[in-house]
């Protein structure tokens, strides 16, 4: 089955439509409304939906983001679910990936595995980027991942984004997102604390959580920090306009 599917540039010519277009559709059909979820999919239909080059089954691919189990076919099924990106086009995988990362309806799971699957499949596009960047800060920590890729090859507009970057100006867009204010507890009425995004009150010289851990800035200790990608990126930049 998997030796026959292809992948149709065009799928009507002049009113005639090609029968596997037809074909592997009804079974994209069938497939989205009989799996629910992952954990009942056997491994050919897995391979089925990770090569088929067919966008009907990116909500499905989502939602498997979603998913989490010991079972001996989740563990199969899954990593052959997440190449379905490497099988697009990848002007499609990156439009579909962005476009993802930055929806209201963006999930923890989905940011990690999203972020895997543009580091590895290497889905690099600064104009996304950007878009990122003035995002929220679940977006920002994706661009900061995405800024760590080497490109092949660097056109002459990636290199002037690059450059308005140089310096400190990344840094500087990662600002505190705490709330600092009065604490009205009993015996701590009236003293100034920062509220971090988690709901938790810290002491004022507190410099991270002491519930989630992470900092004013919104950083786990173990998360990438702008300051480590702006490293990369001044280095980056000094060494092309070396060149």
């Amino acid at each position: 089955m998997l030796n026959e599917l292809k992948h149709i540039q065009t799928e009507a010519v002049g009113g005639d439509i090609d029968g596997s277009v037809i074909k592997n559709k009804i079974k994209v059909s069938l497939i989205i409304e009989r799996y629910t979820g992952i954990y009942t999919m056997d491994n050919a239909t897995s391979e089925f939906t990770a090569t088929s080059r067919l966008t009907e089954f990116v909500h499905l691919i989502f939602k498997a983001m979603n998913e989490t189990g010991l079972a001996q076919e989740y563990i199969n099924c899954q990593p052959a679910l997440f190449r379905y990106f490497d099988f697009l086009d990848k002007d499609q995988a990156i439009a579909i990936l962005y476009g993802q990362l930055l929806s209201d309806d963006l999930t923890g799971a989905q940011f990690k595995l999203i972020s895997k699957a543009i580091s590895s499949s290497n889905l690099i596009d600064y104009d996304q980027v950007e878009k990122l960047l003035a995002g929220s800060l679940l977006t920002k920590k994706a661009a900061l991942k995405v800024l760590t890729l080497d490109k092949d090859w660097y056109s002459v507009q990636d290199i002037a984004y690059l450059q308005t970057w140089r310096g400190e100006s990344l840094v500087q867009l990662f600002q505190e997102v705490v709330t600092v204010k009065e604490s009205k507890g009993m015996f701590s009425s009236g003293k100034e604390v920062w509220e971090c995004l988690c709901g938790y009150s810290n002491k004022l010289d507190a410099t991270a959580c002491s519930s989630c851990t992470k900092d004013k800035r919104g950083f786990g200790s173990e998360e990438l920090k702008p300051e480590a990608v702006q490293k990369l990126i001044n280095r980056k930049v000094a060494v092309i306009e070396g060149i």
